[in-house]
């Protein structure tokens, strides 16, 4: 990680709380009935679990099971490694457009970036 650079500390720190926020969220729906995990599951096709449309953009690419040019289902030979597994197990990599767009849910009309 790159030391020294207060924006990037910054930018990780605000990750950190909206991880365990959303964490909360969907065990605090798991206790009222809902059949979701305290993480993401993805599928083949499905990015968001959630079945809220609004918060697509959140969740795009949770469905992968490559990390780094990886493929994580079946790595190194070991054929317990399942994609439902492999897509819990990192979070997805985001490009400037991406979170451009999640911050944006966020933001208040007139203060969009």
């Amino acid at each position: 990680v790159l030391k020294g650079l207060s924006v990037l500390t910054t930018a990780l720190q605000i990750h950190s709380v909206e991880a365990r926020h959303a964490s909360h969220i969907r065990q605090m729906l798991a206790a009222n009935g809902a059949t979701i995990k305290p993480w993401i599951t993805g599928s083949a096709t499905v990015s968001n679990d959630t079945g809220v449309a609004a918060v697509d953009a959140v969740y795009a690419g949770e469905n992968l099971d490559v990390q780094a040019g990886v493929t994580i289902t079946g790595i190194n030979g070991q054929t317990g490694v399942t994609r439902a597994a492999a897509v819990e197990c990192f979070d997805e990599p985001l490009d400037t457009a991406s979170v451009v767009t999640i911050a944006n849910l966020f933001l208040k009309a007139g203060n969009k970036l």
